[in-house]
């Protein structure tokens, strides 16, 4: 299915897959990305509005992620102030509705890069610089440091601090089992600490939950408001974000896709699972359009000066900035253009947004379906299918 619309405006081994497998999803995307592949074969014919010309390749990635093993994809492909729509798949496997654009899901790790926002701008505004350290703004909060920790390196996942998520949720029962167990975000923090660092920080990388956590808090404690709040004034309501929100409790939107994760072969339905276990970085529930409309704006220059935009951009060789991954455009210039955005990988709900470096060019996925372990799902290759004919699809 396709739809069309017209907008104004504007992510098991020790370290665990979930956390975006990071460096190794990220060199994959980046990898996929600088070139073009053969889409998967046979797809529906897409309908679009009269006069708007919709070629097949977008239609048959998307079929392709169902046909690796998704329930339901949706995605969202974004042209200047063109937006069009794909959808495959069922939404709710015990009444068969079928997925619409629109469908709410769970963006996991993509909350990172609007927690990322948040901090530059508050960077931006003297509050806070990316040299700051914790200890500066909440003692004692990471007492088992090896060495200062900054804000730079929270961001860029270069601290070194441990992640809670191996401690929590080691296996898919513990998952499970776990999903409607509440946690403050400082209980989080010291969970990751049970644990030794990685690293000393600012000498490698290693992604952590846990240190979004920190921003979160650090946020929290220089403005006087709570995350969610700060995410709606500075992030949702500029960008015109009206789907987006920090969910109360563990329930989704009634019209939202359900959450299914791929067990030994069964669907289990993760659809309620309590939102503090992803704390400030992980959390935001959304719809692709909405997250279509953030990275338009982000990569478009309307929430951060250009000179910030281009420290968030500043990548390691991971393909990580202060928030952001980046890769490979698929216009065919040599070399690609870069695209930026983030992925999302949580339980029943995957996602991924990137973006031409002007913001106008966006292609967003999110599905439902796989694996406990993303990064060796073969939906993971489709949906790069996907992100490449998208991208392909708006090239200039």
């Amino acid at each position: 299915m396709v739809t069309r619309s017209v907008y104004k405006g504007a992510m098991m081994p020790t370290d665990w897959t979930r956390t975006l497998s990071a460096a190794t999803t990220i060199a994959v995307t980046a990898a996929l990305l600088a070139g073009c592949a053969a889409p998967p074969e046979a797809a529906p014919e897409p309908t679009g509005s009269p006069g708007v010309e919709v070629g097949p390749e977008i239609a048959d990635a998307v079929a392709g992620v169902i046909g690796a093993g998704a329930v339901a994809v949706v995605v969202d492909v974004r042209n200047g102030d063109e937006a069009v729509q794909w959808t495959e798949g069922v939404a709710d496997l015990d009444e068969e509705r079928s997925a619409e654009a629109d469908d709410p899901v769970r963006i996991a790790s993509i909350s990172k890069t609007v927690l990322a926002v948040v901090i530059l701008q508050l960077v931006e505004e003297g509050e806070i610089s990316l040299d700051t350290t914790v200890e500066e703004v909440l003692p004692g909060l990471l007492a088992s440091a090896p060495g200062d920790v900054t804000i730079g390196q929270l961001l860029a996942h270069t601290s070194g601090l441990p992640d809670y998520i191996p401690v929590l949720a080691p296996d898919v029962q513990a998952v499970i089992d776990g999903r409607e167990k509440t946690y403050e975000p400082e209980e989080l923090v010291a969970i990751a600490q049970q644990q030794p660092w990685h690293a000393a920080p600012g000498t490698a990388f290693h992604y952590t939950n846990a240190g979004y956590t920190v921003l979160g808090l650090i946020a929290e404690e220089v403005t006087g408001d709570t995350v969610p709040d700060l995410m709606s004034a500075r992030v949702f309501e500029p960008a015109g974000m009206d789907e987006t929100a920090h969910p109360d409790g563990s329930a989704m939107p009634d019209r939202a896709l359900r959450g299914y994760m791929s067990v030994d072969g069964e669907h289990v339905d993760m659809t309620e699972f309590e939102p503090s276990f992803w704390s400030y970085g992980a959390s935001l529930i959304s719809t692709v359009g909405d997250v279509g409309v953030f990275n338009a704006a982000l990569q478009g220059g309307e929430l951060l000066e250009e000179e910030t935009l281009a420290q968030m951009r500043a990548v390691g060789a991971e393909g990580y900035g202060l928030g952001v991954l980046a890769g490979g455009d698929a216009c065919g210039t040599e070399p690609a253009g870069p695209v930026y955005g983030q992925r999302g990988n949580g339980f029943g709900y995957n996602s991924i947004t990137l973006a031409s470096a002007d913001g106008e060019r966006v292609v967003t996925v999110a599905y439902t379906g796989g694996s406990f372990d993303p990064a060796t799902d073969p939906i993971f290759r489709a949906v790069n299918d996907v992100l490449i004919a998208g991208l392909a699809h708006t090239c200039p």
